[in-house]
């Protein structure tokens, strides 16, 4: 199984839009093919793309949108290649029984038998390659179409604007909070005895007190909701719930740039936080280190998390040493 993933810090590859390649693909990815007792290699466009994606991987100076923006291309190139093996085969399946008639039986005993089974089966083998190509087309259209929907509703927290961007998400989400709640006020100020709900929404409408929209949103949480509010209670709290963890990613980018820039500061551009109370530091880098480095780290049973690596000082691999401060 080939399984692609986005590259963090750490160099360890997680499972970002969930994109896993059956055999089949994998012998596609490397140009793998079995012929009788040997292997050989056969230059592939599949080939080329994967090589392009690896390369990609290995840019340490990628942001994670441009991780993911490289992968949407991938994803187009390989949906564009399996299409035009898809039509590929399909031709060879057309050409295979150009020169038999639609509708011709094998006749039995004659000599054209023999070549008329080996066009039928020709047919059906391009055929069923035709069909295989044209779903992984669809397949990898598909993941293209899902990160191209991520792409335009995230924010990440390594965007140049991230920070602003949580901070007018929270604040758009504090404006909405706040609409709830004052459509609560109303709704209870408004709503007259024995009045059903529909006539109040038709109503306030009506008296422009509520858009078109929020009588649409009031009339679906009054079907389906079992607490009747113009915005039950639950949304308000989940509201505030997104807006303060909005507002905590910002405050950990900031301690992430603020770490960062210490280790801009520090020499070898390495930042290491001891512990005075235990055997435990942290250590931060002004940029991604080399894969050597990560690797040392990882072997030494450090962990990444919050844009440091953590571990036991005695077991800091002398490569990183060099950076500790006195």
């Amino acid at each position: 199984m080939i399984t692609r993933g986005r590259a963090d810090q750490s160099g360890v590859s997680a499972a970002g839009e969930g994109a896993a390649f059956d055999d089949q693909e994998a012998g596609d990815a490397f140009g793998i093919q079995e012929n009788k007792s040997s292997l050989f290699l056969q230059i592939s466009l599949d080939n080329i793309l994967r090589m392009r994606y690896i390369a990609a991987m290995e840019d340490t100076r990628m942001t994670t949108r441009e991780r993911r923006e490289n992968r949407l291309q991938l994803r187009l190139d390989w949906a564009d290649s399996r299409k035009a093996k898809s039509a590929e085969a399909f031709k060879t399946a057309d050409r295979a029984v150009e020169g038999i008639p639609l509708g011709q039986p094998v006749l039995v005993g004659h000599h054209s038998e023999g070549r008329h089974r080996a066009a039928l089966a020709k047919c059906d083998s391009a055929m069923h390659r035709g069909v295989e190509h044209s779903r992984m087309a669809e397949h990898h259209a598909s993941k293209a179409d899902g990160i191209e929907r991520q792409l335009a509703t995230s924010i990440y927290s390594d965007d140049l604007d991230a920070e602003s961007a949580l901070e007018a998400k929270a604040t758009a989400i504090d404006a909405e909070r706040e609409r709830g709640k004052q459509l609560n006020a109303m709704w209870k100020k408004e709503a007259k005895p024995g009045e059903e709900w529909t006539a109040t929404i038709l109503r306030l409408v009506e008296e422009k007190k509520i858009t078109p929209e929020e009588g649409k949103d009031i009339a679906r949480n009054f079907t389906y909701s079992w607490d009747k509010k113009p915005c039950p209670s639950y949304h308000l709290t989940n509201l505030s719930a997104n807006a303060r963890r909005l507002r905590g990613r910002i405050e950990e980018i900031r301690r992430r740039a603020a770490r960062t820039a210490q280790a801009e500061k520090a020499p070898s551009g390495v930042l290491i936080v001891r512990n005075p109370d235990s055997n435990w530091c942290s250590v931060t880098f002004c940029e991604k280190p080399d894969r050597e480095i990560l690797d040392a780290l990882r072997a030494a049973g450090y962990g990444w998390g919050g844009g440091s690596w953590s571990g036991y000082l005695d077991r800091l691999p002398s490569i990183v040493q060099q950076g500790v401060q006195p």
